[in-house]
């Protein structure tokens, strides 16, 4: 009788489904044209992560990507090859009506060995910066369920 009584005055939600992210189940974006393969891999996963389809009075959701150089690498103990390190870095904004709901900036810095035959050398530097696009888009992804609410009025400064 005691089990019953206190199984009753507990409740237990997922922590993924319809009542998760305070009503993040229900965010729809319009997404904005990627303007490079960074951008299009970042969206990519973000239309994935954020399925509803939008109507023509949801917020737009922008994403700005570029490849950087971070310096040297710490370590040059390959004698065939060299690291060369990569990097993503991403900036999301989800406007509406001309106003800036939400921004976040997040990158991903990573590593390839570099100083192959040409053909190697590009596709590695290739895949290495889509891999950090991918990285770069669930920080993205984490700061959007982290910060964002529909409905929201801009925080930001006019």
């Amino acid at each position: 009788m005691l089990t019953l009584s206190l199984a009753g005055c507990t409740s237990f939600s997922p922590v993924y489904g319809d009542m998760s992210g305070g009503g993040l189940a229900s965010a729809r974006f319009n997404f904005a044209e990627p303007s490079n393969r960074l951008e299009q891999v970042i969206l990519n996963r973000l239309r994935v992560a954020f399925p509803n389809a939008a109507g023509p009075g949801d917020p737009v959701l922008r994403v700005v990507a570029r490849s950087t150089s971070p310096g040297a690498a710490l370590s040059d103990a390959f004698a065939v090859g060299t690291p060369v390190n990569v990097g993503v870095q991403a900036t999301i904004s989800i406007v509406q009506d001309e106003q800036t709901l939400f921004t976040a900036t997040r990158f991903t810095e990573t590593a390839y060995q570099g100083g192959k035959l040409s053909p190697s050398n590009l596709l590695s530097a290739e895949g290495t910066r889509e891999a950090a696009a991918e990285s770069t888009a669930e920080a993205l992804r984490a700061a959007i369920l982290a910060g964002y609410r529909p409905g929201m009025v801009s925080t930001q400064p006019r």
